[in-house]
Parts: structure tokens; C-alpha cells; sequence
């Protein structure tokens, strides 16, 4: 069995603080803003990223699944690290997704990352996450993905969050099916990788 937690869509083929920006994703003409005040269930919280949280960045860069599916770097340098934060900004900026980082909301650090990104289709995205090696088993992003995923389909004005995994990741599949998404199909060869191309299961989630 495999222990990946983790949903490829901070991904290469499709994820205030302080001042309050009015920065907002855009999808089929609804809106979907930053959450204000960000979300939190009191265990973890999700919020912009920030350059302090090149830390989480480099533990990320360290997992050989999570480099290879998304684009945290696989050579970590606090340059790549800015760079890679700096994207995450750029998909609210560009309308194309809402990049959240998953934080620890007693220690203020940032443990992984659920994104949002606009999906063809009306009112429709995708979601993904990570998590850190040794932040996994806490349930953290089993609350993250659950927290956003309400938040999107009850005030964001979505209709519909899909998720892409890979057939023999059990542990991201358990993650969804327990928030309560529906596996539909199985799509051969979907999903491109630098090195191969792989299975997906597709799961929804709908109002």
C-alpha cells in the first residue's frame, strides 16, 4: 500500500494575510475569492502563501511524489522555493486557481497545501493537496480538502470539485470518499508526468 497523501492538481497538465487584497479566481462567471477570514476548523488553517513558508516548500521538494506530480521543485533552492510561492500567487492573479497553504493553527506553520483550479465545465474545479512526510496521519488534509471544499460549493458558487488520483494511492482515495466525494470513471493514460504517463481515478463532489 502505498503512504502518498497527496492529489495531483498544484499540477503541470491542468493549486489575507495582512493587508486585505481583493484578489479572486474567476470560473465561468462566478466569483471566487481569497476566504475572508481565512479558514480554519481550529487544527489547521488555510491561508495565502507566504515567503516565510519556504520550509514547507523545501520538506516538499524532499518527497519523491510530490516533485514529480506538481511543481514544487525537485532541486530545492530558496530561489526555486520564491519562484514556486510566486506561482501560487499568480494562479489568483491569473484566474486560473486558488492556491491555499494547509497550516498548523496553533504553530503557525505551514504543513502542505490544497489548491483549487478551474476545470472546463460550468462552476467547476479541481482540487488537490499535499502534505509534509512527517505531518502525515494527523488527518490534515483530509480537514484542509474538507474545509475548502464547503466553503467553495456553499459561498464560492461552485457546482462541482473533481479529483484526479492514481489507482494504487489508497490513502488519498480514503481522504476523499470520507469528505464525501463519489468515484466516477477510470481514465487510462490521463495524466503526463516529466518520466511516464499514468491511470487516474476521477472522484466529484457536488452541493
Amino acid at each position: 500500500m502505498t503512504t502518498r497523501a497527496g492529489c495531483p492538481h498544484d499540477q503541470r497538465p491542468w493549486i489575507l494575510t495582512g493587508g486585505r487584497r481583493t484578489l479572486s479566481v474567476v470560473t465561468d462567471s462566478v466569483l471566487l475569492p481569497y476566504p475572508d477570514p481565512p479558514l480554519t476548523d481550529g487544527t489547521v488553517l488555510l491561508r495565502r502563501w507566504l515567503l516565510t513558508d519556504l520550509g514547507c516548500v523545501e520538506e516538499a521538494s524532499h518527497d519523491p511524489y510530490i516533485p514529480e506530480t506538481t511543481t514544487v521543485p525537485e532541486n530545492y533552492s530558496d530561489a526555486e522555493g520564491r519562484a514556486w510561492i510566486e506561482r501560487q500567487w499568480a494562479r489568483a492573479d491569473d484566474g486560473i486557481g486558488l492556491s491555499l497553504a494547509i497550516v498548523d493553527a496553533r504553530s503557525g506553520d505551514a504543513v502542505g497545501l490544497v489548491v483549487l483550479m478551474v476545470r472546463p465545465g460550468p462552476r467547476c474545479a479541481s482540487v488537490g493537496y499535499w502534505i509534509i512526510p512527517r505531518e502525515r496521519g494527523r488527518g490534515c488534509a483530509s480537514r484542509a480538502v474538507g474545509l475548502l471544499a464547503e466553503w467553495a460549493l456553499t459561498h464560492g458558487g461552485l457546482a462541482r470539485i473533481e479529483a484526479f488520483v492514481e489507482p494504487d494511492n489508497a490513502i488519498s482515495q480514503r481522504i476523499l470518499e470520507g469528505i464525501g466525494f463519489l468515484r466516477e470513471e477510470y481514465l487510462r493514460s490521463e495524466l503526463s508526468l516529466p518520466s511516464r504517463r499514468a491511470d487516474v481515478v476521477r472522484f466529484a463532489l457536488t452541493p
